[in-house]
């Protein structure tokens, strides 16, 4: 069984997406460090991500939404599918990357099921940044 839901973000975005799942949440941690690096102004980055348009993964795209002044509607995130779970957003020279550690991938893609993917995501919602990406951040 799933642990209660104690945060608020978490609660709105499973509203928002129609279930809580690990990589809702992935999209949720990817876009507040964006926002926590560039700001939250709208149309003042752009967002790269490389999740593609199939689910589970593309379930990353509405964590973003959800987190950032990005969204597809606004064409402020663009969407290509490669291999990684991974992004990048730009503003003003300033780049910050982030993808997924392989090995959570295949954490999530392979222990995933309907009855523990809120616990697992409400993991890694509390998990540290660094544990759930490889981050990259140019000197100035």
């Amino acid at each position: 069984m799933s642990k209660n839901l104690v945060s608020p973000e978490l609660l709105e975005a499973k509203r928002f997406h129609g279930h809580l799942g690990p990589y809702l949440v992935v999209g949720m941690r990817m876009g507040n460090l964006f926002v926590e690096f560039l700001g939250d102004k709208p149309f003042s980055y752009r967002i790269h991500a490389t999740v593609g348009w199939k689910p589970p993964p593309s379930c990353v795209i509405d964590g973003l939404q959800i987190t950032t002044p990005c969204t597809v509607g606004n064409s402020m995130i663009r969407i290509e599918a490669l291999e990684d779970i991974a992004a990048w957003a730009l503003k003003d020279g300033k780049k910050l990357s982030l993808q997924l550690h392989p090995h959570l991938r295949e954490k999530i893609d392979l222990q995933t099921t309907k009855e523990n993917e809120e616990s697992f995501a409400q993991e890694l919602w509390e998990m540290p940044a660094a544990e759930l990406f490889n981050i990259e951040q140019p000197p100035p």
